[in-house]
């Protein structure tokens, strides 16, 4: 049994992510901990039964407890507690919080070789997401103009979501194409065009009924050609994260990005 803590446990994705966990006969979650719901018994929180595993508000509350596993769904501004103390006692890390910062990974990256932990973070842990990239990685290399429209729901707490930056980081042609805003072009509301990103305008919209989604667009002579990924049930991320829980432990160091997980090239 992989013995696994949650980290934000409480939330919308939390949730989703610890039923699943109560669903799969290979794992034990051992420890929930949220700043909403303390003392709440997490499998009542979900709708599974009683677990006996009380929601905690702080990882410090996890006394004389090593998982094997920590699961972070929470807020980037947490991931560094998060980190912290998983490898101060030699557990394995997965992060699935986007927003982070490029010194937060370059600090993960370091700790995971000179610690016993290993750390997996994904931008994105829907299998389908990441073949929406890698489509995308494919198709930029025969069209050198591109915009990515991405929808989250109101509570997403970044933007453009991580998804939307690591897209644009993998687009080949597109990022060699200097100047991405026409000499013609005025816009009359500040940002209308979107945001630039490794020449690419990124559109990030927020809307309540919506759960993530994104396009890819691209264009040239007489053509478009759209790739698009949609997230309705947050219960499409579990196949992908659950197929980290199962690999990290032969993971050694620090992996970025589901696709490290698949063999699509």
């Amino acid at each position: 049994m992989i013995k696994i803590v949650v980290v934000g446990a409480s939330g919308k994705m939390g949730r989703t992510i610890c039923r699943g966990i109560l669903d799969e006969k290979d794992m034990e979650l051992v420890g929930a901990v949220s700043l909403q719901e303390v003392g709440r018994d997490i499998g009542e929180l979900v709708g599974f039964g009683r677990t006996g595993v009380e929601i905690v508000g702080s990882l410090d509350k996890l006394i004389n407890m090593t998982p094997q596993v920590l699961i972070d769904f929470s807020h980037h501004s947490a991931v560094d507690k998060s980190v912290a103390w998983a490898v101060e006692r030699g557990v394995h890390v997965i992060v699935g919080t986007t927003g982070l910062s490029q010194d937060q990974l370059r600090r993960y990256q370091e700790l995971s070789l000179s610690s016993q932990s290993n750390i997996f973070i994904a931008p994105n842990m829907a299998i389908g997401a990441v073949l929406m990239m890698k489509l995308s990685q494919l198709a930029s290399r025969y069209f050198e103009d591109c915009e990515i429209i991405e929808l989250h729901h109101d509570q997403k707490a970044d933007s453009p979501s991580g998804t939307a930056l690591h897209t644009a980081e993998l687009l080949q042609g597109i990022r060699e194409k200097e100047g991405r805003t026409a000499q013609h072009e005025v816009e009359k509301v500040t940002c209308s065009r979107g945001g630039l990103y490794h020449n690419v305008h990124i559109h990030s919209i927020r809307l309540p009924g919506l759960v993530a989604h994104q396009e890819v667009i691209f264009g040239t002579k007489g053509q478009t050609l759209i790739i698009r990924h949609d997230s309705t049930d947050r219960g499409c991320y579990l196949p992908g994260l659950f197929r980290a829980v199962r690999s990290i432990q032969n993971r050694r160091g620090f992996t970025y990005g589901l696709d490290k997980l698949l063999d699509i090239g």
